[in-house]
């Protein structure tokens, strides 16, 4: 084996939903609203070089090389006793409030697809968390850190339950292969769920 296929990573993923770090299940800012993902762990197993798709980025003028993992699929639900706006939003450690951290030497892109509000197709949002406008609006989006999920169809839609699809792909930089020992990590991704009134 090639020293630069030496270097491995294991990924466990763990999903809370809340800032509670309740397994399942969290309460809203109002107390009564509920927050479910169909996993709460993500196991990625061993990371090889050779089975990872080669990729680039350019951030601040600078193009940094790696190697993109295999993108995984968890459903998140908010469920709340009757209708509001509902925003989803992501805790974990940020990299230059760009993308999460995933090791030393890598990072994660969190995204969103499929959003519907009681059971109808919707655009999707993402806002600055806090923001009371919401514009604009896709089938796909990527949520950065310091950012929430918003459901839109012109504007912000309101209703009981929010479900979307949030997609993870993980980034390792070539420095990771580097390495001559097989590593396991663990890193933590908090689900939340504020709620504004529908009007």
């Amino acid at each position: 084996m090639s020293l630069n296929n030496v270097g491995k990573y294991a990924l466990m993923l763990v999903l809370f939903c809340g800032a509670s770090g309740l397994s399942g299940m969290a309460q809203a800012d109002d107390g009564d609203c509920e927050m479910m993902s169909a996993v709460k762990q993500v196991d990625y197993g061993r990371y090889r070089k050779e089975d990872m798709r080669q990729t680039s980025a350019e951030h601040i003028g600078k193009v940094y090389n790696g190697y993109a993992s295999v993108t995984r699929e968890v459903q998140v639900s908010v469920l709340c006793p009757d209708v509001r706006k509902m925003r989803i939003s992501v805790d974990g450690t940020a990299r230059q409030n760009m993308a999460y951290r995933f090791t030393d030497n890598g990072a994660m892109k969190i995204e969103f697809k499929d959003g519907r509000v009681d059971g109808s197709p919707v655009q999707l949002a993402a806002v600055d968390i806090g923001a009371v406008a919401v514009q604009g609006g896709a089938s796909q989006v990527t949520l950065k850190p310091e950012k929430a999920l918003a459901a839109v169809n012109g504007t912000e839609v309101a209703g009981e339950q929010f479900t979307a699809t949030m997609m993870i792909t993980t980034y390792l930089s070539d420095k990771a292969f580097n390495v001559t020992n097989t590593t396991d990590f663990n890193e933590t991704l908090t689900l939340n769920v504020d709620t504004l009134p529908a009007r």
